[in-house]
């Protein structure tokens, strides 16, 4: 068989109304579901119809949710042999908790009590800090940009040679996203917490004592590749500690590519609600998507719908 790749995408806030049909008639989901409301005290998909795109908690669930149920579905009915688990951002967790590094309930857990200390820790910093995306310029550019700006700006993530992401004061980053403009780039989020920088070190120092610390890591199932290091990872406290120093290294796509290719894998399967990462690690090795679409057009969906 061929060596697979398993990787979670990053946290891409998604309307309720495109994963609803997914997340109420898939066993895999309403499984997960049901473990989530235990867990959480409240229905997550009745939250999650309601919630904003900064209502973290519920959003960052209801990713978790979505996207392990995705990896479920993956297991039984496609053919995969894995030889690696991994995730960039916040699908780092997921890759975490779907190679068993964490159980389901503590990462939900993790979640939670991740959310209340990053909502109390950017409430209290004296300048509004963010993080704003855009496209369409090269990493040279987008470092010169930086490296010229007269405030204190960070670039966060080098998603390939042309999505990134910067970090800094919101102050900045209105007028960091003119400069972006006048060098043909185009903004397309501002989320109102930094990320991926060392200007929130403090931040990652309290989630290690106060949420991280608080929960059982264990050996995974599969080597976890590190979007930090690229290195495969297997020991609780080494895969511990690089979730935390996610917080505050750069996320660069070349890093998670070169360690699939140091792996040997094969072929990666990108796990998530949206396609949009599959180009980009085409070009280094075949890779396909598990999205709810992609659920929805396979015959055991057909065969469901006809047997209903």
């Amino acid at each position: 068989m061929r060596r697979d790749a398993l990787y979670f995408p990053g946290l891409v806030p998604t309307k309720f109304s495109a994963i609803e049909d997914f997340l109420r008639t898939s066993d895999h989901a309403r499984a997960r579901i049901e473990v989530a409301d235990d867990v959480l005290g409240y229905s997550l998909l009745d939250a999650y119809a309601e919630a904003e795109v900064y209502d973290w908690e519920v959003y960052e669930s209801g990713f978790l949710v979505l996207t392990l149920a995705l990896a479920d579905w993956a297991l039984d009915h496609v053919e995969l042999d894995p030889v690696l688990c991994g995730g960039q951002s916040f699908g780092a967790i997921i890759a975490a908790v779907f190679s068993g590094a964490l159980s389901y309930e503590d990462g939900l857990r993790l979640v939670r009590a991740s959310a209340a200390v990053e909502l109390d820790y950017f409430a209290a910093v004296p300048e509004p800090l963010g993080c704003l995306f855009f496209y369409r310029l090269d990493s040279r550019t987008v470092d010169a940009l930086v490296a010229d700006f007269p405030g204190e700006l960070e670039v966060s993530i080098y998603l390939d040679d042309s999505v990134h992401a910067v970090s800094g004061t919101l102050a900045d980053l209105q007028l960091f996203e003119d400069r972006v403009r006048e060098s043909g780039g185009y903004p397309f989020y501002t989320m109102n917490r930094s990320e991926h920088c060392s200007t929130v070190r403090p931040l990652r120092d309290r989630l290690e004592t106060e949420v991280y610390d608080r929960v059982s890591w264990n050996s995974p199932k599969w080597p976890m590749l590190s979007d930090v290091s690229g290195r495969l990872l297997t020991d609780p406290a080494e895969i511990e500690e690089d979730l935390l120093d996610g917080w505050v290294t750069p996320v660069r796509w070349s890093t998670v590519v070169e360690g699939m290719r140091a792996a040997r894998a094969e072929h990666a399967h990108i796990i998530g609600p949206r396609n949009m990462f599959a180009r980009i690690t085409n070009n280094a090795l075949p890779t396909d998507v598990i999205t709810p679409k992609k659920v929805a057009d396979h015959p055991s969906a057909t065969a469901k719908r006809v047997h209903r």
